[in-house]
């Protein structure tokens, strides 16, 4: 699995690495970014389109991460629970077998002659 995403990373690094190649006159382009309120507008200076699309990109791998981070603690927060009801069936599983065994004496077996 790890050999996979070994090649699978490569193969998507080159593919970035011809797409900006191919695409180099209109990433060198500039954008300027607008947001019209009613009561007031917003507006960005001029930015190369190659690091606002970089921008965005890592502004996905942080959420990406951030949700990942979020899963790990929610599974370390199920296995923290589950441990600790294992822990609670174990105790009750003790405490039934030696009820059990006090109730009921252990017999020694009665060895019974094979008959031909």
């Amino acid at each position: 699995m790890r050999f996979f995403k070994v090649i699978f990373s490569s193969l998507l690094g080159v593919l970035g690495i011809i797409f900006i190649i191919q695409n180099k006159e209109v990433l060198e382009r500039t954008v300027q970014l607008k947001l019209d309120l009613y009561f007031r507008a917003f507006q960005s200076a001029a930015i190369p389109l190659w690091i606002l699309i970089l921008f965005v990109f890592f502004l996905g791998v942080f959420t990406a991460c951030l949700y990942g981070l979020y899963e790990l603690l929610k599974q370390r927060q199920t296995i923290r629970a589950l441990k600790h009801n294992l822990e609670i069936v174990g105790q009750e599983l003790k405490r039934a077998s030696a009820a059990a065994a006090e109730e009921i004496p252990l017999q020694d077996p009665e060895i019974v002659p094979r008959s031909e």
